[in-house]
């Protein structure tokens, strides 16, 4: 028997149940490098912990607090990566500086025989080139580029052939390839340098650190020595010109301008290889308020509710294709203010967006599904065609907002909403500055904006944007009516919106499936408005028969035969309609042949059903 007591073994159990219940705090500790993969940290706390390289991938961090912890690389792995980039950076140095003097010397009057014309095309090409770079970016450089590698195909072909002098040519070609090549990794390296280190300045002192190397190698080499003043000087130009436009491009990118952000892409891709990562972890309703997340790893991340508010260096985070991706939604996320900014299409979807300032902010067709607005400024702000489903407004402030078309649901909240009036129109109605405000006069009591969308909320719209076809329509609800058997629907109203948009709205009980029943109307109003255009064709073609027979003078014989046979069920009856020399037999087989009374002319109309002639007849007879 075991020496330990009953009651020892019991206390020894209830400990091990409250581990797993009690979320786990990791305060202030040092856990770099700590594999967390998958684990189950709902709750668990990381305030100011230092969580640089640690794996949370696949881990369930639910309401986790990492507030002021510090994310990214460690240092061991941080070194390494900027040494990299420097060495790039001085590489790139280099050879910017070696170009500069060969282009120089080929400026010279030593090689003013072969290389006159190429060099200076090539000095007007680079100057060309890196002026489009600045404002347009690599694509249409890259592009400029291969124009003038055309044009030095061209020079080679019918200017100098097979000659000895083709070598000036090729080597300017050359050079401008290089030109290329160096700009782009010079670009990177600075960029990378920034990513890794929040420091630019080392990448340009790396940078003229390798010209100083080529300066010294142009000075002493005896392949300048016939032109080394010009050399040096086209050494200085050609480190200038390239550290130059390298750091503005750099600087450009790690302040994501779309020009050039591919490249903070691909520096934040390679910084993140070793940094913290939370891929496909379970953030929801996490807490990173005042983190630092630089070289963190976000993709594919849970990101619902998330709080981001005043982190530090988030953009230098790889965040895939979240929400996060977009700068705008990144920024209002960390400072909380899109005071008159626009928004219009963003995806704030899942989005912790507590307490921001909204007020004037253009939020046309963003998706704000599930995400919390909680004590939020939407005043004045435009929330036409907004996706608000699941959405928490709760407190939140909307007077003077737009809600033209805006889409809630029954899981958005609404609670405590201080508004005093708003508007349903974004522009208003033409010949008058009318925008549909509610209430028309005056302003809302307490509590009654809320109850005025819980109204909207037990209602669909159905929407049609090139007018309705009434006929259908009543089909289409009748049918909807027989399938929904049990469910009141009722037409609430119907409004013209202008343009051929109608919006008819239809009033549903409060637990009904709105997508369902809005899915179904929609196929039936489509099928039934189908079937009565081929009717109306059908119509439209006797029509044409009715004409062509009445353009001509006919005589009309008729005969009409009937024979009941007593005993049988069988009654055969005929009607014929003989027209010189055309006959109509109405007999039941539903074709029509006109003879044609000059010899010329034969019309046959394909079968009809009886009963769609009839139909069609009887519903285009007068009343």
């Amino acid at each position: 028997m075991s020496g330990r007591s009953p009651q020892h073994r019991n206390e020894k159990i209830t400990t091990i149940s409250l581990r797993k219940v009690m979320p786990q705090d990791f305060s202030g500790k040092n856990l770099r490098g700590r594999n967390f993969k998958g684990q189950n940290l709902t709750g668990a706390k990381f305030i100011g912990a230092d969580i640089r390289g640690a794996n949370f991938t696949n881990a369930i961090l639910r309401e986790a607090d990492f507030t002021r912890a510090k994310a990214g690389l460690q240092q061991r792995w941080q070194i390494p990566l900027l040494i990299i980039a420097l060495l790039i950076a001085a590489a790139a140095g280099c050879v910017a500086a070696i170009g500069g003097a060969f282009v120089g010397a080929f400026l010279s009057e030593n090689y003013q025989k072969f290389l006159s014309y190429p060099g200076i095309i090539f000095s007007i090409a680079t100057v060309i080139f890196l002026m489009i770079i600045i404002p347009h970016g690599f694509k249409s450089a890259f592009e400029f580029f291969l124009v003038i590698a055309f044009v030095f195909v061209v020079i080679l072909t019918f200017s100098f052939g097979l000659s000895l002098e083709v070598a000036g040519p090729v080597s300017l070609g050359l050079l401008l390839t290089l030109v290329f090549a160096v700009e782009f990794s010079l670009a990177l390296a600075l960029t990378f340098a920034g990513v890794v280190s929040d420091t630019f300045a080392l990448g340009v002192i790396a940078t003229l650190f390798g010209s100083l190397i080529a300066l010294i190698l142009v000075a002493f080499v005896k392949a300048f020595a016939t032109a080394r003043a010009i050399s040096v000087v086209g050494a200085v130009v050609g480190i200038y010109a390239v550290t130059f436009i390298s750091g503005y491009i750099s600087k450009r990118a790690l302040a994501d301008d779309n020009r050039f952000s591919w490249l903070k892409s691909i520096a934040i891709e390679y910084a993140t290889v070793k940094g913290t990562t939370f891929r496909n972890a379970d953030l929801t309703d996490a807490n990173f308020t005042e983190a630092t997340l630089k070289s963190t790893d976000f993709r594919t991340a849970n990101l619902t509710r998330t709080c981001f508010r005043n982190t530090e260096k988030l953009d230098r985070a790889r965040v895939g294709k979240s929400i996060l991706a977009d700068t705008r939604v990144r920024e209002l996320l960390v400072t909380g203010n899109g005071y008159k900014k626009s928004y219009v299409g963003a995806n704030l979807q899942g989005a912790n967006l507590t307490g921001v300032n909204l007020n004037e902010a253009n939020l046309k067709q963003a998706n704000l599904n599930e995400a919390t607005l909680h004590q939020a400024n939407l005043e004045w702000a435009n929330l036409t065609e907004t996706q608000a489903l699941a959405t928490d407004f709760t407190a939140a402030r909307f007077t003077g907002a737009c809600l033209e078309a805006w889409n809630i649901d029954g899981n958005t909240k609404l609670d405590r909403v201080d508004c005093r009036f708003v508007y349903l129109l974004e522009y208003p109605k033409s010949g008058t500055d009318d925008r549909e405000r509610r209430p028309s006069s005056g302003e809302f009591a307490s509590g009654e904006f809320t109850k005025l969308f819980d109204e909207v909320l037990n209602t669909i719209d159905l929407i049609f944007r090139n007018g309705i076809d009434w006929k259908a329509f009543v089909a289409a609800f009748k049918q909807l009516q027989v399938e929904n058997e049990g469910t009141e629907l009722t037409i609430q109203s119907i409004e013209n919106k202008g343009d051929g948009v109608i919006v008819v709205k239809v009033s549903v009980p409060p637990d009904a499936n709105k997508e369902h029943i809005h899915k179904n109307f929609t196929q039936s109003y489509e099928l039934m408005a189908a079937r009565l255009e081929d009717k109306d064709k059908q119509i439209t073609f006797l029509e044409g028969v009715v004409i062509q027979l009445a353009a001509k003078p006919v005589t009309i014989e008729v005969k009409a035969t009937a024979e009941n046979k007593i005993g049988s069920d069988n009654i055969d009856q005929s009607r014929k309609v003989e027209i010189s020399g055309g006959t109509i037999n109405a007999a039941g087989a539903g074709s029509l042949s006109l003879g044609d009374n000059d010899g010329t002319t034969a019309n046959s109309i394909e079968e009809l059903s009886d009963s769609a002639v009839s139909a069609a007849l009887e519903e285009d007879r007068p009343s």
